[in-house]
């Protein structure tokens, strides 16, 4: 067969990947590429054609370390980006951080099983399930317009029944004791086996100025259920460190290791720190950290005494109860905290970024937190801003510079 031939045939054979498929792809064979030290020059720059993997170059990478042996690439479906949509989309790096099946255990006749767990370097995230015994059925109904199926109060109530479940606002990183982080969340609902339930939970450990690396044990209290006059600060102080920090309990945690491997080296960290001046406030990024599960954007803001004072000559001091006293003062969130809630991430022509995901996590008077799905910082727009955005128009005017 002419070469011509051959090439039109397989050409035709060989339809262009989905987008998604692509770039999982690309960023594996990245890194292999990356890791063979030995391969020829001649060898890459065949794969890879002006920043970018031709696709039947990645189908015949792909084909050939596969029949060889050496890989097996097939990227995990991990149960927290169905549950957390805001998550988006899983990106290509998450089985590099996400770890599945770490423990089971049995309590009180209650399976439980440490399902999935992953940490980007500054949130943590625990998918765990109960399997209650003797139950033939799915957990739940079908519940509203869209027919999501939920959990009904029957269903909470077999934690009762079986003494099982979460019982003290804590858990437990190398016998240290974490508070409820500010942040933090979490999901329940029914499981897809017959009496399984899914809680999917997200701490943010930053906002405790907690960091992970390498391989670490986390003790959760979602066992046997303990009573918490047994805890008590006032009762039983002997149970609680110099900082009156709960010591770790003897019963009722489900413990487990995790290895957050060097995870906190892969974030990486901008400050742009342009100052945008509004009538009402100054705001500047501060940091935009990309790590690989998230986004997140942090802004500094400045006051406008002035705005502040017109606004509480037109409003008033502040929030009065019925009999008129003062309860709280306006600040500079009753006057620019809406504007600073509306604001999207956009590229430098305005077009949004993430349509459905994302956006103000939470905010002060001073500061402001915006989260979003994966991005990979070796491949972001040219220009970063957030901008009010209206009609799907970005107002660039007042646009926040973040790369």
């Amino acid at each position: 067969m002419k070469q011509e031939t051959f090439r039109r045939e397989l050409s035709d054979l060989t339809p262009d990947m989905p987008e998604v498929f692509r770039q999982r792809v690309e960023a594996f064979l990245q890194e292999k590429v990356d890791q063979e030290v030995n391969m020829k020059e001649s060898t890459k720059r065949a794969l890879y054609m002006g920043g970018r993997f031709s696709s039947r170059a990645l189908i015949f990478a792909l084909v050939a370390m596969l029949m060889l042996g050496s890989v097996a690439f097939a990227a995990t479906r991990w149960g927290i980006f169905d549950t957390l949509s805001w998550l988006g989309t899983q990106p290509p790096t998450a089985d590099s951080v996400m770890q599945g099946k770490l423990h089971t255990e049995t309590v009180n006749g209650v399976e439980i099983t440490i399902e999935e767990a992953g940490y980007d370097g500054r949130t943590l995230f625990l998918q765990y399930s109960y399997r209650f015994p003797g139950m033939t059925k799915q957990l739940g109904e079908v519940m509203g317009e869209k027919g999501i199926r939920m959990l009904t109060e029957e269903d909470l109530a077999l934690f009762d029944q079986h003494n099982v479940g979460w019982w003290i606002d804590a858990f437990w990183v190398n016998g240290q004791c974490m508070d409820m982080a500010g942040g933090s969340g979490s999901d329940d609902r029914p499981g897809e086996n017959p009496g399984e339930m899914i809680r999917t939970e997200y701490w943010r450990l930053d906002n405790m100025d907690v960091k992970l690396t390498g391989e670490v044990e986390i003790a959760l209290p979602i066992g046997d259920r303990q009573p918490l006059s047994e805890y008590s600060l006032l009762d039983h102080p002997e149970k609680y460190d110099a900082d009156k920090n709960l010591i770790k309990p003897d019963q009722g945690l489900v413990t487990f290791t995790f290895d957050a491997k060097d995870t906190l080296s892969r974030v990486v960290r901008t400050n742009p720190n342009i100052a945008t001046v509004t009538p009402d406030v100054t705001v500047r990024v501060s940091e935009a950290a990309y790590t690989p599960l998230m986004t997140y954007i942090n802004l500094t803001m400045e006051p406008n005494p002035d705005s502040i004072a017109a606004y509480k000559d037109e409003h008033g001091e502040g929030w009065l109860d019925e009999e008129g006293n003062l309860l709280w003062a306006y600040t500079g969130m009753d006057v620019y905290g809406a504007w600073i809630s509306s604001l999207q991430l956009v590229d430098g022509e305005g077009k949004v970024i993430f349509l459905d995901n994302g956006g103000c996590n939470s905010s002060g008077e001073t500061w402001a937190e915006f989260i979003y799905p994966y991005m990979d910082p070796a491949n972001l727009p040219e220009q970063l801003w957030l901008a009010p955005v209206n009609g799907g128009v970005a107002d660039m005017t007042c646009a926040i510079r973040v790369k």
